[in-house]
C-alpha cells in the first residue's frame, strides 16, 4: 500500500510537471505567434507591388496615379471626396504599423525603404538631399527621366525622405515624426483643412494648374 505522505510527493511532482509543460506550450505559442506575425508581414504586397500592375518591374506614371487613386479612396473613410487631417493620420498610423515590423515602437531605414520598395532594397545610405525642378512626385522620383520609377530609384528617394521625416537625426522614425501634419498641410494648397482628390493629384502625377516650376528640395512624400 503506498503511503500518504508518498501519495502527496507524487501529487506535488504531478503539479509541477504540469505547469513546467503549461509554460513551455505557453512560450511555444507566444514564439509561434512571432513567427506568424513576420510570416504575415512577409507576405505583404509593399507599396512599389501594388503599383507595379502589370509586373514588369517598373511603375509607370498611369500605373503610379492608379495606385494614388485607390489609396485615396481608402484613406477617404466618409467617401466625400475630400481628406481630413484625421483621416490622413489615421492611414499614417496605420501605415506606421505596418512599416514596425518588429514591433518596437520606431521604424528604422531598412523598415522604411521595405515598406515601400521590397524587402530585398539595396540602399545607398550616403544620398544626399537633391535640388530639382521637378513638381511632382513621380518625376523626382524619376531619376534618369526615362518615364518609370524602378526599384533603385524607389529607394534612393526613400532614404532620403527618411531623413527628412527624422526630425531628431536619431536614425529612427516615431509615429508622431511620421505622421507628420506638415505632409498633409503641403497637399492643402488653398488652406481650407481638407485635401481634395485635385490637390491629392497634384504633389503625385498631375501637375497643378498655372504653377510655376522652381528649383526646390524634393516634393515630400505622401
Amino acid at each position: 500500500m503506498i503511503g500518504k505522505n508518498r501519495i502527496n510527493k507524487i501529487k506535488t511532482m504531478a503539479w509541477g510537471l504540469g505547469m513546467a509543460a503549461m509554460m513551455i506550450a505557453t512560450h511555444g505559442m507566444a514564439g509561434d505567434s512571432d513567427a506568424a506575425k513576420a510570416a504575415t508581414q512577409a507576405r505583404k504586397p509593399f507599396v512599389f507591388q501594388k503599383m507595379d500592375a502589370d509586373g514588369d518591374g517598373k511603375v509607370a506614371a498611369a500605373e503610379f496615379q492608379a495606385h494614388r487613386t485607390t489609396w485615396f479612396k481608402e484613406i477617404d473613410a466618409n467617401g466625400d471626396g475630400k481628406l481630413t487631417a484625421d483621416e490622413y493620420v489615421k492611414d499614417q498610423q496605420g501605415r506606421f504599423k505596418d512599416m514596425d515590423t518588429n514591433s518596437d515602437g520606431v521604424v528604422v531605414v531598412e523598415e522604411y525603404a521595405a515598406f515601400f520598395c521590397g524587402p530585398e532594397t539595396r540602399m545607398d545610405k550616403a544620398a544626399n538631399p537633391a535640388k530639382t525642378d521637378k513638381t511632382t512626385l513621380f518625376e523626382t522620383m524619376d531619376a534618369n527621366n526615362d518615364t518609370y520609377v524602378t526599384v533603385p530609384e524607389c529607394a534612393a528617394y526613400r532614404i532620403v525622405i527618411f531623413r527628412q521625416l527624422d526630425a531628431n537625426g536619431d536614425g529612427k522614425l516615431t509615429p508622431e515624426e511620421f505622421a507628420s501634419d506638415a505632409r498633409f498641410t503641403a497637399m492643402d494648397a488653398n488652406k481650407d483643412n481638407t485635401v481634395t482628390k485635385d490637390e491629392f493629384d497634384a504633389t503625385g502625377v498631375n501637375k497643378p494648374r498655372d504653377t510655376r516650376v522652381s528649383q526646390t528640395n524634393l516634393p515630400r512624400a505622401h
